[in-house]
């Protein structure tokens, strides 16, 4: 047996049978400096003075409630909330909010997506999904938000990925944008990879990180497929930017040295994030260090829990096991918001818990941690992008993993200032309560993108 540190055999966690979008504006939760007040009593007068602000009563409401607004421009909403809490005749006080037509693109699979707005429409359980419509209302992305998919490739080609694709800024495009092989031969950036426009292939050492397995663009396409192109699926991003980091083979393997190095690839870049669906049961200090290396370039490492149906904290699954303040560990739900089971049997070797069949007793399916496994996401019968303009359905904490990476985009498109660690407690702090999930999952919960963008 090879020994750890020569080459580790990282396994790819799962996969079984299964116009650009448009720039908008991004909209606030309230009305600047506006408050809205209810009185225990009717009539403005018990609010007393208040000092440079208009109050103005709100019809049909037996004066008990108000607008109030701030004409110094000098107190923000959640200052003037505090204000008139104080005050004992007021019931209760909160911003003036916006709310917002909720937006539904016009991708024709858009309703196939159960994670992404559960209606009941596959069988499951109404509302059991991350609220994307209702998040898509607050923000639909932002290009300047980069997430490093780390994976089998991702096809950079496909219709419903090719506008929120990542190219090397610092690196001469290819003459076919689409042909790797029509690079200038030149290092331009001095990065010592070259021709690296689209990434890199971190597996086959060369520049064409193209998926050769289907995995790492089904991946993508639940971070980021285009929105509102009339094409196919739509990502929990209508805009972002995916950078493609092959270092698993078509095989659905890949060896330490190789995840080290795409995982300093995207610190090179300064990535936002990475998505990590995949995993084993092997530890090894390195890629610890990679991680924590991610850590201080403030790149949140979110990865898949595993498929086999275990317990993480007695039995660790890695990378989602590792105790760096950047993982962010994710579990997978089915459409009734269930902790996701897949079937019983030995799985597919080298797969990490496939959905395979036969010879076993125990039913497989998302891997659980009450302290090791922090939230869980959308993660069975998961459409996607697959690779030359193909969808497919899979299953697998790999495809929960993706959506929780989309929110975490989604959330730093409104909150660009968040470091790593702030991110990931927002996540965390952002969970809608599953009780398949508690004393699961450090959270207990599914992740919610409304929240996460709106808190």
């Amino acid at each position: 047996m090879k020994k750890w540190w020569s080459v580790l055999a990282v396994f790819l966690l799962m996969m079984i049978f299964s116009a650009q979008a448009p720039q908008q504006e991004e909209r606030p939760l309230f009305v600047p400096g506006e408050v809205v007040v209810k009185l225990r009593a009717p009539g403005v007068v018990a609010l007393g003075p208040i000092g440079e602000s208009v109050v103005s009563g709100v019809p049909g409401t037996d004066d008990q409630i108000f607008v109030v607004k701030d004409t110094t421009g000098k107190r923000d909403a959640m200052q003037l909330v505090e204000s008139l809490k104080a005050n004992p005749n007021v019931e209760y006080a909160e911003p003036n909010y916006l709310y917002y037509a909720f937006d539904t693109p016009n991708d024709p699979e858009f309703n196939r997506l159960w994670g992404m707005n559960n209606t009941g429409q596959t069988g499951g359980t109404a509302d059991a999904d991350i609220d994307a419509p209702e998040a898509w209302a607050v923000t639909k992305g932002d290009t300047s938000i980069i997430v490093g998919v780390i994976d089998t490739g991702v096809d950079y080609k496909h219709p419903d990925l090719a506008a929120n694709m990542w190219t090397n800024p610092n690196e001469d495009a290819w003459a076919d944008a689409n042909d790797p092989k029509t690079g200038n031969g030149i290092d331009d950036d001095g990065n010592n990879y070259i021709d690296d426009w689209r990434g890199w292939d971190f597996a086959n050492n060369d520049n064409d990180p193209f998926d050769d397995n289907n995995h790492g663009t089904h991946v993508a396409g639940t971070i980021g497929a285009a929105g509102n192109n009339a094409v196919g699926v739509v990502g929990v991003n209508w805009k972002v930017k995916i950078m493609p980091l092959k270092f698993l083979t078509g095989t659905g393997s890949g060896s330490l040295s190789a995840a080290i190095a795409a995982i300093a690839y995207a610190n090179s870049f300064g990535v936002n994030l990475t998505n990590n669906s995949w995993g084993g049961r092997s530890r090894s200090q390195a890629l610890e260090d990679a991680i924590r290396s991610a850590h201080q370039a403030n790149s949140l490492f979110v990865a898949a829990a595993g498929n086999d149906g275990t317990d993480n904290d007695a039995t660790a699954n890695y990378p989602s096991n590792y105790d760096v303040p950047n993982v962010l560990a994710v579990a997978a739900i089915d459409h009734k918001g269930d902790r996701a089971l897949w079937g019983s049997g030995g799985g597919t070797p080298g797969l990490c818990g496939c959905n395979g069949g036969g010879g076993g007793t125990n039913p497989l399916g998302s891997n659980f941690g009450a302290t090791t496994v922090d939230l869980g996401a959308p993660g069975k019968d998961i459409l996607s992008t697959t690779p030359n303009n193909t969808y497919s359905t899979f299953s697998g904490t790999s495809m929960a993993t993706p959506h929780v990476s989309g929110i975490a985009a989604l959330t730093l498109s409104k909150f660009p200032t968040l470091t790593d660690e702030q991110l990931k407690d927002k996540l965390m702090r952002s969970v809608d309560p599953s009780l398949s999930l508690q004393g699961k999952t450090v959270t207990g919960g599914i992740l919610n993108a409304f929240k996460a963008v709106s808190n």
